[in-house]
């Protein structure tokens, strides 16, 4: 098995990198990445000898469970400080809890924090670690995130996901003999963010070929080469699932130090994660055991596809006329003349992307003469990536992934809003754009609402 991550590493990582063939310099702050059975035991065996002589450990319960006091009762000759939170109901990552740590961690003053968990423990362990100035390391629980090793940290305030910048973690350790007893869900969690490196892929380099936005092609070819094998590897969980859980953690920590590389999500996330995140704000998950990132990325991926691969096949032969498309455009009403009364909470959001949309439909005659141009290389793109994603799925059906937002208990009508106003909660140019921008947004957005719909 190929460890994706050590590659990256190799060619990104310290402070002589050397330049990318994309034209820049890409920087990782993580220094290194333990994987391997008894990596819990030499990550607190480092600690003793090191020269730190304190630490600060957040974990919640089943966590410190998982490996939170080993670690502890194996280091030797260190103050060690710990922080639990309850396992339930589910530590929500607010500000308000951001600056309740903050606050412990400055009046005990230790020299590392240590985050044992996985996607909210370690992304609150890294943004006291920005808010503090200490530097901290992340041992993870389960291969369900790519947190451990990604640049910014998932934060509520005011109510509304945002993804801060934060300081990564230097040392991220990953013990398989704890990761591939992790609890199922979390592992079918991992999968599911994983489909997102296939729809990231068609996206991303999409938005290079109309809108001339930078890519990275070894960025992206890392994200999905990644996945892929992981995807592959999922169907050993049962024969071998210490090999199933180094695989998924070694995409999973590719993903992050991607995201990280770039200073952007663009390799790792795409319309799916827009879609995911609004049922996370909206509340939208009805069984709280379900709400878990990875579940939600992987349910918005199916019917994403599903709309991504009625239309392409439609767009080979799709009418380009960009006057008569800005005429269309400027007749129709504008978006607050259709907001249901429930969307009517994230107003400002909405508002603020539309704002930003509406200043770029100057740019509407340049995307669509970038289109005309470019037609066969952006069919070319898609068609394959869809199709591997197609596969991917298929796997994941088959080992049980909860696709059915029934069974998630993703409950309407925020179910369907979240994909029928994707394209309006983040100002990121995506296929949802090309497909307004032509006129073939009803193909689109009737292909995926009918894909939420599928058992």
């Amino acid at each position: 098995m190929s460890l994706f991550h050590e590659e990256i590493l190799s060619r990104f990582g310290g402070e002589d990198a050397a330049a990318c063939a994309c034209g820049r310099r890409h920087h990782l702050q993580v220094r290194e990445i333990l994987l391997g059975e008894g990596a819990l035991a030499e990550s607190a065996e480092r600690f003793s000898r090191g020269p730190a002589g304190s630490a600060w450990v957040l974990s919640d319960e089943y966590t410190d469970a998982a490996a939170g006091m080993t670690w502890r009762a194996r280091v030797r000759g260190k103050r060690v400080l710990s922080r639990v939170l309850p396992a339930w109901p589910r530590p929500v990552p607010t500000d308000a809890l951001v600056a309740e740590l903050a606050a412990e961690v400055r009046a005990a003053a230790p020299d590392l924090i240590v985050a044992v968990g996985s996607g909210v423990v370690s992304d609150l362990g890294k943004a006291v670690s920005h808010q503090v100035g200490a530097p901290s390391w992340s041992v993870a629980t389960a291969p369900s995130v790519d947190a451990y090793t990604s640049g910014t940290a998932a934060i509520r305030v005011g109510g509304y996901h945002q993804a801060l910048p934060t300081t990564p973690s230097a040392v991220v350790v990953c013990d398989l003999r704890v990761l591939a007893t992790a609890p199922r869900p979390l592992f079918l969690a991992g999968l599911g963010d994983l489909l997102a490196k296939y729809l990231a892929r068609v996206d991303w380099p999409l938005a290079h070929l109309i809108t001339g936005e930078p890519f990275c092609q070894a960025l992206s070819s890392l994200a999905v080469a990644s996945a892929r094998q992981a995807v592959q590897a999922a169907e050993l969980v049962v024969r071998d699932p210490t090999a199933a859980a180094a695989a998924l953690i070694d995409a999973g920590l590719v993903s992050g130090l991607c995201m990280q590389a770039l200073g952007s999500s663009r390799p790792a996330a795409a319309s799916e994660h827009t879609i995911a995140h609004f049922w996370e704000m909206a509340g939208a998950v009805t069984r709280e055991e379900n709400d878990l990132h990875g579940l939600l990325v992987g349910a918005a991926s199916r019917p994403v596809l599903r709309g991504y691969a009625e239309l392409y096949p439609r767009l080979r032969t799709a009418a380009v006329d960009p006057a008569a498309r800005r005429a269309v455009l400027d007749r129709a009403p504008g978006w607050e003349a259709a907001l249901p009364p429930e969307m009517a909470r994230f107003r400002e959001t909405l508002d603020a992307v539309e704002r930003s949309q509406a200043r770029a439909r100057a740019a509407l005659a340049s995307h669509l003469e970038a289109f005309s141009r470019k037609r066969e290389q952006v069919l070319e793109l898609a068609g394959p990536v869809l199709e591997e994603l197609a596969g991917a799925v298929g796997t994941l059906e088959r080992l049980g992934f909860p696709f059915s937002p029934a069974v998630l208990g993703l409950a309407d009508p925020w179910l369907h809003l979240g994909v029928r106003h994707a394209r309006r909660l983040r100002d990121r140019y995506t296929t949802f754009d090309l497909a307004h921008e032509l006129g073939q947004e009803p193909v689109l957005l009737a292909a995926a609402e009918a894909g939420l719909d599928e058992p």
